[in-house]
């Protein structure tokens, strides 16, 4: 009986390695959406458990002031077929644990009036500190070259990018953080001085690590978000 059941188990054990490949590639198709509009001011989410997320939009209109926000995503493949982009839009994105996320951006700007990505490391915060002050997010854009030629030296005038990725920790107050770490310290339970600190310890005040960035017009697009020429690693 023992040396049945020891086969069965390794033939279930095989069957499922054969599988493993199979559910990793299911996992990597990227997210299709045909026609995404957002009006004035209006905000657009996309969470989930990945923290690697790929997405191809066919068409994007962005009203003024309107945003993309990935939520607790490490790295982000977008592709944009037809983007149409109104004033201060933004494309945000943080990986839940202070770091911004990295972000390949392949997209044809049919209009382009103001566009900043907004991937910067965020400041570990004294009252309810969890992890230590982030890092930037990598930046690749690739723009079509027949579309609109960005530009990143002014704002004011049309067809900006901006890239937001600088190192978090810089705006934090180190005698504020250390009155905050003396009064939990004091307000802790007899024995346990370190209960009131979050998890126990007390994170670094140092700063996190800026993001590169790099933006390049291509001649044709990628054909999926898997294809997309290069990636923040290798630059």
């Amino acid at each position: 009986m023992n040396v049945m059941i020891k086969r069965l188990i390794f033939c279930a054990l095989a069957f499922i390695s054969l599988l493993g490949p199979a559910f990793a590639q299911a996992g990597s198709e990227p997210v299709r959406i045909g026609k995404l509009e957002l009006k004035k001011r209006q905000e657009y989410r996309i969470s989930g458990r990945d923290s690697l997320t790929s997405i191809v939009i066919d068409t994007l209109i962005m009203g003024d002031k309107s945003s993309i926000d990935f939520l607790n995503k490490k790295k982000v493949n977008l592709l944009i077929k037809y983007a149409v982009i109104g004033r201060e839009c933004i494309i945000r994105g943080s990986d839940g644990r202070n770091n911004g996320t990295d972000i390949v951006l392949s997209v044809n700007f049919a209009a382009l009036n103001g566009l900043v990505i907004q991937v910067p490391g965020l400041d570990a915060k004294m009252s309810n500190r969890k992890h230590d002050n982030g890092n930037g997010g990598k930046v690749l854009i690739n723009y079509l070259s027949s579309g609109v030629k960005p530009q990143m030296s002014d704002p004011r005038q049309t067809a900006f990018i901006g890239i937001n990725n600088r190192a978090g920790g810089y705006l934090t107050n180190a005698q504020t953080d250390l009155y905050t770490i003396y009064s939990q310290l004091n307000s802790g339970v007899p024995g346990r001085p370190l209960s009131q600190l979050p998890q126990g310890r007390v994170y670094s005040g140092g700063t996190g690590r800026a993001g590169k960035s790099d933006i390049r017009g291509v001649n044709e697009l990628a054909v999926s978000p898997a294809d997309q020429k290069s990636s923040p690693e290798n630059f």
